[in-house]
């Protein structure tokens, strides 16, 4: 009788879980899109690397801060691009392989 219990309530965890297994975007996938490149962290870190600076500091500091960001989510891009590439050309060689037999 338990195990006709425990394979019943396992069931029920799969039936009720099996939305989230297919799911295209997760939270966080969807709080990235809509992410800005001013976030609380940047604006704070900002502030503080700004504080007790003349105007002239203030931007000078503020545009490398942003030409940072905008290097390394570049390099970030292209990362990835290199590895959809990479995966594709994997999966390419797969598929020639399967007509080459």
């Amino acid at each position: 009788m338990r195990k006709v219990t425990a394979g019943v309530l396992v069931a029920l965890f799969l039936v009720v879980g099996m939305p989230v297994f297919t799911a295209e975007k997760g939270a966080s996938a969807k709080a990235y899109e809509h992410a800005s490149e001013e976030s609380i962290f940047n604006r704070i870190g900002d502030w503080f690397a700004t504080v007790g600076k003349s105007p002239e500091e203030k931007e000078k500091i503020l545009m490398e801060r942003k030409a940072e960001r905008a290097a390394k989510r570049a390099e970030k891009e292209a990362k990835k691009a290199q590895k959809e590439a990479e995966e594709a050309k994997e999966k390419l060689k797969g598929k020639m392989k399967d007509l080459g037999k």
